[in-house]
């Protein structure tokens, strides 16, 4: 009871930080997911008047990736026109090109824009359809969520940085006679401060992993038996054990960074 009492105080405030660095890292890979789904689902509509090869589309913008020609034949099914129709033929050749360009990254709205308006420049397009207006309502809102959330998780940590610093100065305080002690015989500062290290050690390793454990869980109870496809697609993105070394590596900085700012404020006091 009594070692809980005396880390408890320390072990909320670093998880609190753990937590929003491993939902920050989960949210990182969801979302790099949810950009590729973005990226393969769209495309750009293009027609030229004479046909055109990959080549000549990257000649006028670097992230084109893939072009995909239209047929014509399925172009006149679609008008409804039948095999025996002597017109078709003709009506055919009259017909220009029709392109569906996919680009090789999710990119920004100025970017995009930035793509049509190369393309604009070749003589031999005559139309580009790039659906800005539903690509732009996608992409706004999923910065504005991405801007939240990594906003939230910047505050959250700060927040408990600061409540990390006061119980290092609680326990500076309570072993501040012992420090005297030793300073007076000429103890260095890692000596003097030994205590508190290997107190923020150990909560830097408990916190790691509970940590760990609650995104374990997530993964494994609450993803996997999930309904919502969205999650069950990302399962894997939720946690893996290489998690575990980067929070833990991330717990034993934040420890030692508070420890070094209470024990060189009390020594200039």
């Amino acid at each position: 009871m009594k070692f809980i009492k005396t880390h408890v105080s320390l072990i909320f405030p670093l998880m609190a930080i753990l937590l929003g660095l491993e939902f920050f890292i989960v949210f990182d890979r969801t979302t790099d997911t949810f950009e590729k789904n973005l990226q393969n689902g769209y495309s750009m509509m293009v027609v030229s008047k004479d046909e055109m090869s990959i080549d000549d589309f990257k000649s006028w913008d670097k992230h084109i990736e893939q072009v995909i020609e239209l047929e014509k034949v399925k172009i006149l099914e679609r008008l409804q026109m039948t095999k025996e129709d002597e017109k078709k033929m003709k009506f055919q050749d009259s017909l220009p090109n029709f392109y569906s360009l996919k680009l090789d990254g999710y990119l920004t709205v100025p970017e995009l824009e930035k793509v049509k308006s190369n393309l604009e420049k070749s003589d031999n397009i005559l139309s580009i359809e790039s659906f800005q207006s539903a690509y732009q309502s996608k992409y706004e809102l999923f910065s504005f969520i991405k801007f939240a959330f990594q906003t939230f998780i910047l505050f959250m940590s700060i927040i408990s940085f600061f409540l990390i610093l006061k119980q290092m100065e609680v326990w500076n305080f309570l072993h501040a006679q012992r420090m005297k002690i030793m300073e007076i015989f000429g103890a260095s500062l890692f000596l003097r401060s030994k205590v508190l290290i290997n107190m923020a050690l150990i909560d830097a390793v408990i916190s790691a992993l509970i940590t760990s454990a609650i995104f374990y869980v997530i993964q494994n109870v609450w993803v996997r038996g999930s309904q919502m496809d969205i999650l069950r697609d990302n399962v894997d993105a939720m946690f893996a054990f290489t998690d575990i070394l980067i929070l833990l590596v991330a717990s034993i900085f934040v420890v030692m960074v508070a420890v070094y700012l209470v024990v060189v404020n009390v020594k200039e006091e």
